[in-house]
C-alpha cells in the first residue's frame, strides 16, 4: 500500500464520520451538510479506488453543488450560522480531486503536474490549510455532533491534501 493510498483511505474514514455527523443543526443546514458530505465522500471514493468517473467531472459536480448551495442560501431569508463553510468545502475538495493523480501516472492531472505542478500543488495546499483552519475554529463551538463533523471535515481535507501532494 502506498502512502498516497493510505492518506486517501484515512481521508475516506474522516469523510464517513463527517457524513454521519452531518445530521446535526437546523433542518436547512442538515440537508446542505448531508448532500455536501455524500457528494464529497462519493468523489473521494471514486477518485481513490473506483475510477468510474473522471476526476475533472467530479470537480465540476462539486463546484456546481457549491454554487447551488451558496445560491440557495442567499435565496432563503437568512444565511444561517453556517456561512460559506459548506460551499467552501466543496470548492476545496473539487480542487483537490481535480489536481490529484490518485495513483494513475497517465492521468490528465499527472500531465498537469508536469507543467504547473508546484504552483497547482501550492494553491491546493493553501486552500486545504485555510479550510482546515476554518474547521479547527468551528470545532470549538456547538454540539458534540457539530464538533465531530467539523473535526472530521478538517481531517479529511488535510489528508486529501497530503494525498494530492504525494
Amino acid at each position: 500500500m502506498t502512502l498516497e493510498l493510505a492518506a486517501h483511505g484515512a481521508a475516506l474514514v474522516c469523510s464517513g464520520v463527517a457524513s454521519c455527523c452531518a445530521r446535526s443543526g437546523r433542518a436547512d443546514e442538515r440537508r446542505e451538510r448531508i448532500v455536501a458530505s455524500v457528494l464529497m465522500t462519493a468523489a473521494m471514493l471514486d477518485a481513490a479506488a473506483l475510477h468510474l468517473i473522471a476526476p475533472i467531472a467530479w470537480a465540476a459536480v462539486l463546484l456546481a453543488a457549491a454554487l447551488v448551495s451558496s445560491a440557495s442560501r442567499r435565496w432563503r431569508a437568512g444565511r444561517g450560522e453556517h456561512g460559506v463553510y459548506t460551499p467552501a468545502g466543496l470548492v476545496v475538495m473539487a480542487a483537490l480531486i481535480a489536481s490529484s493523480t490518485h495513483g494513475d501516472p497517465f492521468s490528465t492531472a499527472a500531465a498537469t503536474h508536469a507543467h504547473g505542478g508546484p504552483t497547482l500543488a501550492g494553491i491546493c495546499a493553501a486552500l486545504a490549510v485555510a479550510y482546515t483552519a476554518a474547521s479547527a475554529h468551528r470545532m470549538r463551538n456547538g454540539s458534540p455532533a457539530d464538533r465531530a463533523h467539523h473535526t472530521a471535515m478538517g481531517g479529511s481535507t488535510a489528508l486529501m491534501a497530503l494525498g494530492a501532494l504525494l
